[in-house]
């Protein structure tokens, strides 16, 4: 019995705040509708208040009743609507959701918890614990479990079979090959059925862009409305897919850039209409694929970034600038602010900073565009899955790495005299031009020597390359990405975990990291 009610509430919980989305999202365009738009927004306002007035009552929640009861006869009076205490009031019904909910996973420890919905009060964190997935969509991998344990059976029996031969039949080598050949097609079956039912439970992964947005229009008003600026928040791509596993990067991530591009970004209202702007300035965020890859720009049309200015503040602070490529590389630096004291917006020199690192944890990157006087994007890149993928094994003093092959050119076999030492820096010539050289087993300490020869494997990111250096190769496989433990931290070059088939744990290597290790050979990382 008890059971049934807790599930009942975990259901409550999960469709109250997908109302309590929709209201806030006809809330906060309120401002932009025209008079027929605005009537229809504030009829599907009420109705959504109405539901969970309703739903609440049924579950014997009778504050949060009261509490849809009085925002719905707020939007029933007519009039003026103040659309602050309103969103107040989002919040405190969000707050006491977040309370049901953390009493009912203490209530049943081990239990899952219902996808949290962040409202301004949070740190700008989500917690994406739960996603609705339609029976339609479940039935087809019902049916290829089915055909799974169909082929599994027939692959079972085929061994079977070949294990009951005699050995000292005459026929024993015929019947033998004409078994192991029907194991053989049995396991290619069930290859073809696994690869569909991971495509279809990867597919399940997949969330659209579109679940942050929300939050982030949230923000742009909050932030807007504490700085005393006016700011219009406009969308696009809301449907590009991303694995649920980067939801809470991407939340983080888009939350610091969206609030840095309101209050740095975009000038007060009385400046802008002084350089010939609209006094509402305009922030943007798109989102596209780009191959395995999501590009999402997160762009304003404030006054942009002041190189000059921006080298004289690092100057002034200590901050060495003579290795950056740029000087907006400097706002990634941690403890590093343009602002000369902190509110509770900014100030601290951790936002960016805290966004490039967490980017980077999951395989992405970040960069800057600016153009003074017209505005400043940034562009966030983040794989599209970080579940399963596709590497290249390969080996250096009996160590196993595997290369994510989205990064791999191409390997060519080296042999003694084919590099060469050009100050300091191991070199290979590879069409036409000299590759540096970055030996596995030097770089993870296991050979104290760069070696001679060898496999070298040409990899890529962002226009840079580098050949890594390893004894053999073994091979493309699939791998499931895993993360490091805690306690080995982040070792330079090391993107993630996986285990091969007979047990042993291997590292991924990170591209974007091995190549920008110093190619020096007395520089060990």
């Amino acid at each position: 019995m008890m059971e049934g009610l807790e599930a009942l509430l975990g259901e409550f919980i999960l469709d109250a705040r997908e109302r309590m989305d929709r209201v806030e999202q006809n809330l906060l365009d309120l401002p932009t509708l025209s008079d027929v738009e605005r009537a229809d927004a504030l009829s599907g306002t009420k109705r959504e208040l109405h539901t969970l007035k309703g739903n609440a009552g049924m579950m014997g929640l009778a504050d949060l009743q009261a509490l849809a009861h009085r925002m719905e006869d707020d939007i029933a009076a007519g009039g003026e609507l103040d659309i602050g205490n309103l969103l107040a009031a989002v919040d405190a019904f969000r707050s006491q959701l977040r309370g049901l909910d953390e009493q009912a996973s203490v209530e049943t420890p081990g239990g899952d918890t219902t996808a949290d919905a962040a409202g301004p009060d949070d740190t700008g964190e989500q917690s994406f614990a739960s996603v609705r997935v339609p029976f339609a969509v479940l039935d087809p991998l019902i049916d290829l479990i089915g055909e799974m344990v169909i082929v599994r059976n027939r692959m079972s029996d085929s061994v079977e079979r070949g294990c009951s031969l005699d050995p000292t039949a005459t026929d024993f080598a015929a019947r033998s090959a004409e078994a192991w050949s029907a194991v053989q097609l049995a396991q290619d079956s069930l290859n073809d059925t696994l690869d569909v039912i991971r495509e279809r439970v990867m597919a399940l992964r997949m969330t659209p862009l579109s679940v942050l947005l929300g939050t982030l229009r949230r923000i742009v008003h909050d932030e807007a409305a504490g700085a005393q600026k006016r700011a219009a928040f406009e969308t696009d791509g809301g449907d590009t897919p991303l694995d649920k596993a980067l939801l809470e990067v991407a939340n983080e991530a888009l939350g610091h850039l969206v609030r840095n591009a309101v209050i740095h970004g975009l000038e007060d209202p009385s400046k802008r209409v002084a350089l010939g702007k609209p006094e509402t300035g305009t922030v943007r965020v798109r989102a596209s694929t780009k191959g395995d890859e999501v590009w999402i720009e997160v762009s304003d049309d404030g006054g942009g970034i002041d190189r000059d200015e921006l080298y004289r503040v690092a100057r002034s602070r200590g901050v060495v600038t003579d290795q950056l490529q740029d000087v907006t590389e400097v706002l990634f630096e941690s403890g590093f602010t343009t602002r000369e004291r902190a509110d509770m917006g900014s100030g601290r020199g951790v936002g960016l900073s805290a966004v490039r690192k967490a980017v980077q944890r999951q395989g992405g990157e970040i960069e800057i565009t600016t153009a003074l006087g017209r505005g400043t994007t940034f562009l966030l890149r983040l794989p599209i899955s970080v579940s399963i993928a596709r590497a290249l094994l390969v080996t250096a003093d009996d160590e196993v790495y595997a290369v994510p092959l989205t990064a791999v050119v191409e390997s060519r076999r080296m042999r003694l005299g084919d590099s060469h030492t050009v100050n300091q820096a191991g070199v290979f010539r590879w069409r036409d031009e000299l590759l540096t050289l970055l030996d596995l087993g030097w770089h993870f300490q296991t050979n104290c020597e760069a070696r001679p020869e060898g496999y070298v494997i040409v990899i890529e990111v962002g226009g840079k390359r580098r050949g890594l250096v390893a004894d053999h190769i073994l091979g493309v496989r699939e791998v499931v990405v895993k993360g490091l433990d805690p306690i080995v931290g982040h070792p330079p070059g090391v993107g993630g975990s996986t285990v091969l088939g007979d047990g042993r744990p291997i590292l991924i290597l990170d591209p974007k990291r091995l190549v920008e290790v110093k190619p020096f050979s007395r520089e060990a990382a």
